[in-house]
């Protein structure tokens, strides 16, 4: 039987490896490209803004988080601060210890991105990490897939977990 990954079926960009089988292949996609061949880029910023503090670009297979006029990006590249306020702010209590708008602001926006994070935590699992298939296993949002090495005669099994 030939090798169903020569020549290459799968995207040359979203691929991070060609599983062949017998008379099939299975292509691994790299984080940002799904698709059976891996030629979708994911957009990224259509979930949470990318988990970007204002606006967030679309790449192939990435993204990337920027800033609107006047601010900056902050060293964990997702976050913008930085703009100067004329005016300290006007809630009871804070415009003695120097709190403006901004800072606010900002501590909410990093309120609400901690909350999704611990959120999409606890609902996406990596099941490959407690070494649920026989071989190769490929993780997914709320599911994983088991394949096995067809170049070496290996066939996944019925419970669709171990080869044989």
């Amino acid at each position: 039987i030939s090798n169903q990954c020569s020549p290459l079926p799968c995207h040359k960009d979203g691929y991070k490896d060609c599983m062949d089988g017998q008379a099939k292949y299975t292509c691994i996609c790299k984080p940002g490209w799904q698709g059976e061949k891996c030629e979708e880029d994911i957009n990224e910023c259509e979930d949470l803004n990318g988990g970007c503090s204002q606006r967030c670009s679309n790449l192939p297979g990435s993204y990337r988080c920027l800033c609107e006029d006047g601010y900056f990006m902050h060293s964990n590249k997702r976050d913008c601060g930085g703009r100067k306020e004329k005016e300290p702010c006007k809630v009871p209590g804070t415009a003695q210890r120097g709190l403006k708008h901004s800072d606010l602001y900002i501590f909410g926006l990093q309120l609400l991105k901690l909350f999704f994070f611990f959120l999409s935590k606890a609902v996406n699992i990596d099941e490959c990490a407690e070494n649920v298939c026989g071989q190769l296993c490929v993780n997914s949002p709320g599911s994983y897939s088991c394949y096995c090495d067809g170049k070496k005669g290996f066939k996944l099994s019925k419970d669709m977990k171990s080869c044989e």
